[in-house]
């Protein structure tokens, strides 16, 4: 399956649609990177505040454009895409943090932040608002297709769920019935993009997916102790507990933040241990 993804471990690319390797916390597995370095990544010891594994992508400010760029798909009529956009404190002004973009550079996906709310827009339909909160984790998913009259965009938006057993989805995208047989995408961007908010308290990104024909999912929230098993008990929940202590040896590779806060602490682990008890300790 056409896949790239920004892995937490490090940033890597494993995929048809292009791939280079990468070490951790390094932007190099991207095509390209403007304004900004691989002093831009770091791991939660440095301030870091990622979803998972050991790394994440960090824009300050936005006095400049600060994104990185992948052109690696190839005039796709197919994308789907996950990443993990941690809200930060932005105000006064729309930015953009996800475009994925044509060839003529027109935006075929267009997702911007204002401090309150993102939207989302493709090349036509009626864009939809989702309400979201400061400082928190959300996992953004989206499908587009291109076709005749029955092109669309579709997805979700999933965080800020707390340490209760179930993710919160915070809204929904559905914009059918597109006429957009034209439409292809070459290139996505991810970051503060366009515009020029105040960054009060910066933006996060991790955990970058895309691929032509198969949605990549959500991560399993909560499921922290290696090696990874889609299940959670109460080794996740100690495995929490070590990470909480600030210990680089005893950083979690997998998603020790289970209140979607973008730190890793007690009230984790408890939330570990509600998911374990409930019907959600199984993640699909």
């Amino acid at each position: 399956m056409n896949h790239k993804s920004l892995l937490g471990t490090a940033v890597a690319a494993a995929l048809i649609f292009g791939a280079q390797a990468a070490s951790a916390c390094a932007i190099s597995a991207w095509s390209t990177a403007t304004g900004l370095t691989a002093a831009d990544t770091g791991e939660p010891t440095a301030g870091f505040k990622r979803y998972s594994g050991r790394c994440s992508l960090k824009v300050t400010d936005a006095a400049t454009p600060r994104f990185v760029t992948d052109t690696t798909p190839n005039n796709e009529a197919s994308y789907r895409v996950r990443f993990y956009y941690f809200t930060g404190n932005i105000s006064g002004a729309t930015a953009d943090i996800f475009q994925a973009r044509s060839t003529g550079s027109a935006n075929i996906i267009r997702v911007t932040h204002d401090g309150n709310q993102l939207n989302f827009s493709t090349t036509s339909g009626t864009p939809v608002n989702i309400t979201v909160a400061d400082n928190k984790y959300y996992v953004i998913e989206l499908a587009w297709a291109a076709a005749a009259g029955t092109g669309s965009l579709t997805g979700t938006v999933t965080g800020n769920s707390g340490t209760g057993a179930a993710p919160l989805q915070a809204g929904s995208i559905a914009i059918n019935n597109l006429n957009n047989a034209a439409d292809s995408i070459t290139e996505a961007r991810i970051g503060l993009i366009a515009g020029a908010p105040t960054v009060t308290a910066p933006v996060f990104f991790d955990e970058f997916d895309s691929r032509r024909t198969q949605n990549p999912g959500r991560l399993c929230r909560g499921d922290a102790a290696s090696p990874a098993n889609n299940v959670v008990n109460v080794f996740d929940a100690v495995a929490i507990i070590n990470d909480a202590s600030g210990n680089p040896a005893q950083l979690s590779l997998l998603q020790p933040d289970v209140n979607d806060d973008g730190v890793v602490s007690v009230f984790d682990a408890v939330g570990a241990v509600t998911i374990a008890g409930s019907a959600f300790a199984t993640c699909n």
